[in-house]
């Protein structure tokens, strides 16, 4: 304290330079702004899966694209994601041995529904269904995402075959199944085509379980037929080698029948020839003993003793044998 007045005022302090603190964090304001854009940047991309569709969702809006994204990565920004869709074909079952592990919900363990004619019927059965992809959106907007949506499939899936199987009677389930399981996926492929924006591939019927009585009474019938089809084939096979027999026999004798025809037709030939020759000839030798009787004066004893030596001449020697009376014999020896 200095005596006889009073203490000074303290100086001020200066202020402190602000230019000098922007100065030294200029650089970390950057890096952490930097920073800031790159995480915004990498969260802004979205990865659908090969196994998969996707459609673009914007939190912001609470809407969807109306582009359905393939596989691949995409930049869609930090505040949408995708809505993913499975794009591989997906299989319901109705059976009891369990295929759908992957699946959030499948059919019932069998397939229960009636017959036209009041039977109990369980049928085993399954197929795949695999969405359209340019119908995604529309899939969405309607029947919400997979879950949602697959469960829709399957309760519709058992509504069209329980009320196809009511169209058949056990006995059409026994003998024509092929014929049925046809039926029931044309309706599946048809519903699920104009309806649930799909479409079905690989529909199998597998098994169809009626009441034993029932099915023991068919088994029955359908041996009894097999055999009644058997004998038929049997009777069909005699009756076609008994007719092939006949036709045969036909035929055999039908030849015979020619070549008897044709050996009398010969036979009348050659006779008429040779009566033909015959009688030219009788005709040619009456001529020339005609002629032979007018060079020897109409002499019917001269045309005679010519003849019989003729026929001595003609004849064979050592076939020839001539017989002389004795009264010849004497005139012979005495002369």
């Amino acid at each position: 304290m200095r005596l006889g007045g009073q203490e000074p005022a303290p100086a001020a302090r200066p202020w402190p330079d602000a230019s000098g603190f922007m100065s030294d964090n200029r650089l970390g304001f950057a890096i952490s702004l930097g920073l800031a854009f790159a995480i915004v940047f990498i969260y802004g991309f979205g990865n659908v899966e090969v196994t998969e569709y996707g459609l673009n969702y914007s939190l912001v809006t609470r809407k969807v694209d109306h582009n359905t994204y393939p596989s691949g990565r995409y930049w869609i920004g930090p505040l949408n994601h995708f809505v993913k869709f499975p794009a591989i074909l997906t299989t319901i079952q109705f059976s009891d041995l369990s295929m759908q592990t992957d699946l959030i919900e499948r059919g019932d363990d069998t397939l229960k529904s009636r017959t036209r004619d009041g039977l109990d019927v369980s049928i085993e059965l399954s197929f795949q269904y695999q969405i359209t992809a340019h119908k995604v959106h529309e899939l969405y907007t309607n029947l919400g995402p997979y879950a949602d949506f697959h469960k829709l499939f399957v309760r519709l899936a058992i509504d069209r075959l329980t009320e196809a199987a009511t169209a058949y009677s056990a006995t059409e389930f026994f003998t024509s199944r092929t014929i049925i399981g046809k039926s029931m996926e044309k309706q599946l492929k048809k519903d699920f085509n104009d309806r649930l924006f799909s479409n079905v591939y690989s529909f199998q019927l597998r098994t169809v379980s009626l009441p034993n009585e029932f099915e023991s009474a068919i088994q029955e019938t359908e041996v009894m037929r097999q055999d009644l089809q058997v004998a038929d084939a049997e009777q069909n096979a005699t009756r076609v080698s008994l007719e092939t027999q006949l036709i045969q026999a036909q035929k055999r004798t039908k030849v015979r029948a020619n070549k008897g025809e044709a050996e009398a037709a010969a036979v009348l030939l050659a006779n008429k020839a040779d009566i033909e020759q015959y009688v030219a000839m009788q005709h040619k030798s009456a001529d020339s003993y005609g002629n032979v009787l007018r060079e020897l004066g109409s002499s019917e004893g001269s045309m005679l003793e010519y003849m019989q030596a003729r026929v001595l001449r003609d004849h064979p020697a050592d076939k020839t044998v001539v017989g002389m009376s004795m009264r010849a014999l004497t005139t012979n020896v005495g002369g």
